[in-house]
């Protein structure tokens, strides 16, 4: 099942479609010309216009088509899934800011163009002791928590390959031995290095122990979250802001549902906000760093990473930011059904 066994141009003939259909498991096309989104076709749309106009095979498909279909701009997958359930619909293209179809979004999987890759390293802090998502972690660690069908280190790693990225190693700590025989016994198209972390060293002090290794920026990120973005875009951006660290972060809205009261200094009530909606910019946990970055990091010292970034910012480096809304961030260890996050994250 590929990207392009989904995709046909508007001037495909009717006929020419029925037989793509054959073989196509979600009896769903995507139409385009020159790359931009025309309309979608599923084989329903394909009897309803010939119940109506007779058996006319030789007609082009931008004519039984939905040429207004529900799309997505950027990478939210998740968005693309919410529609998919409200709608009842078969299939969302998801498009880049010029309309362009860059994936293909199914009720259980994800179809993505052909793109240019990257292949930077994925350093993944897997050594903490899981605490939001006691009593889970007391019997597995926290990279190896599973969501659906896999594990949420795994579904992380998933993200990664999309964009050709196929190096990774693991920081580790709690229960290290046990992801490591996990790791050890599935078959992967990527390699997995890890380091062991014997006193916990914070969301940075682990860092330490790649001093000299890279010569390009690497992507640094926690394993109870996912981001839902373009990786590609992300390392670009870091690269042409010459930032020392880019965080990834995300649009927070947030709605206090009571009333907010203001005092005066007496105690006095002087208003009252009734449930107030306010928006932050909150931190994913998901970063590009520079070399240089790594270099700065104390050895066998227990740091995080967002004070280290703080220091170097004080010192006159840039720490530079990528902004993503609220929905394309999903933390794990703020959801208590995994189920309902594997269904987030097919």
């Amino acid at each position: 099942m590929q990207y392009s066994d989904y995709i046909v141009r508007a001037t495909t003939t009717i006929n020419q479609a029925l037989t793509i259909l054959e073989n196509n498991e979600y009896k769903a096309l995507v139409l385009e010309e020159e790359g931009i989104l025309y309309g979608v076709l599923t084989d329903g749309d394909i009897r309803r216009f010939l119940i109506k106009n007779g058996n006319r095979l030789d007609f082009t498909v931008e004519q039984a088509a939905t040429v207004n279909p529900s799309t997505v701009t950027g990478y939210h997958e998740q968005e693309a899934r919410t529609i998919l359930e409200q709608l009842d619909c078969t299939v969302v293209p998801m498009l880049d800011s010029s309309c362009r179809i860059h994936a293909i979004v199914f009720h259980d999987a994800t179809l993505h163009r052909n793109r240019n890759e990257i292949d930077n390293h994925v350093i993944i802090m897997a050594g903490g002791y899981g605490t939001r998502l006691y009593p889970y972690t007391e019997i597995l660690p926290k990279p190896l928590l599973p969501v659906g069908n896999a594990t949420i280190t795994e579904l992380i790693i998933d993200r990664f390959r999309k964009f050709g990225c196929r190096d990774f190693s693991l920081v580790l700590g709690y229960k290290r031995n046990l992801i490591k025989s996990y790791f050890s016994e599935i078959p992967t198209e990527y390699t997995i290095s890890y380091i062991d972390e014997d006193q916990p060293l914070g969301t940075g002090g682990g860092l330490a122990f790649f001093k000299g290794v890279f010569e390009a920026p690497v992507f640094v990120t926690y394993c109870d979250n996912v981001i839902e973005a373009d990786y590609i875009d992300i390392l670009q951006s870091h690269i042409e802001s010459a930032s020392i660290l880019t965080m990834v972060v995300a649009r927070k809205h947030t709605k206090i549902p009571y009333g907010v009261i203001e005092l005066d200094e007496s105690g006095a009530i002087i208003g009252i906000n009734e449930k107030p909606e306010y928006t932050n910019l909150i931190n994913t946990g998901f970063y590009v760093i520079s070399p240089e970055f790594i270099d700065m990091v104390e050895d066998n010292e227990f740091q995080h990473i967002t004070d280290i970034a703080l220091k170097l910012a004080d010192e006159g480096h840039r720490i530079g930011s990528y902004l993503i809304d609220d929905g394309c961030f999903i933390d794990i260890g703020q959801l208590d059904d995994l189920k309902e996050v594997g269904n987030k994250l097919r």
